[in-house]
């Protein structure tokens, strides 16, 4: 009976050693993880991804972008520019001679209302004579007159003279240009019909301006055809003008 007992007991403990054990439950496998990341070109990196367990597979995918263009401090710096970019607008151009529509043009002869070339006041001794009479714009007729009248600049010396010029610009050209002068002590010219008649344009060219200045100038000699000549000592007025009508050919 104790020996049925004891081999009992060893075949259960056999039996306990040798079976297989219950199965346990398997934990879930974790699924990888994938991050697309979309890089875009710029001066700081993606953001580093907190490290886990459980791996990450990143693919990074590129998205196009579009071409910035540098500035002019870049392209200073770099010494060179993009191929394709088209010159910016600090870029000079060449300059051009062309004159603006405000651009005085040189004529032969001086037709506007102040002198042409003004001397240095530093070498003159007296200032321009003021005109007076008659106002700009009067019209003398064929064969008629004008009294031109400015203010005086003070007791002039013996050689010392008005210089009264007058010009007439031609108004095309096949019209001669005619100007004359008189030197006097007056402060007065009275322009008669003959000093006037070459100064009055033929009918068909109708209608002329006259302008006239005055200036101290001292006498230095005559020229040929015995009128006299001089040099500047005084500013120039302004030009003021008359308007001659047309010769009426007697």
């Amino acid at each position: 009976m104790k020996k049925l007992v004891g081999l009992l007991v060893l075949i259960g403990v056999l039996t306990g050693c040798g079976a297989t054990p219950a199965p346990t439950k398997v934990p879930p496998t974790q699924t990888p993880w994938i991050i697309v990341v979309t890089s875009t070109p710029g001066p700081e990196d993606v953001s580093e991804v907190q490290p886990t367990q459980t791996p990450w597979i990143i693919i990074a995918t590129p998205t196009r972008t579009s071409k910035i263009t540098p500035t002019p401090e870049e392209r200073a710096t770099e010494g060179t520019e993009p191929p394709g970019t088209e010159p910016t607008a600090e870029r000079t151009t060449e300059a051009t001679s062309e004159p603006s529509a405000t651009e005085a043009k040189p004529t032969s002869r001086p037709t506007s209302s102040v002198p042409t070339v003004t001397p240095d006041p530093s070498n003159l001794k007296y200032p321009a004579p003021v005109l007076l009479d008659p106002p700009s714009g009067i019209p003398v007729e064929w064969k008629g007159t004008i009294r031109l009248v400015w203010d005086g600049v003070g007791e002039l010396a013996e050689d010392e003279y008005y210089h009264v010029h007058l010009e007439r610009p031609p108004p095309s050209d096949v019209v001669p240009w005619w100007g004359d002068y008189v030197y006097t002590k007056d402060t007065f010219l009275f322009v008669d019909q003959s000093f006037l008649a070459p100064f009055h344009l033929a009918a068909e060219h109708g209608r002329a301006n006259v302008y006239w200045w005055v200036r101290v100038v001292r006498k230095t000699g005559e020229d040929d055809n015995g009128k006299p000549v001089g040099v500047d000592v005084g500013l120039p007025s302004e030009r003021w003008f008359f308007v001659v009508e047309p010769s009426a050919g007697d």
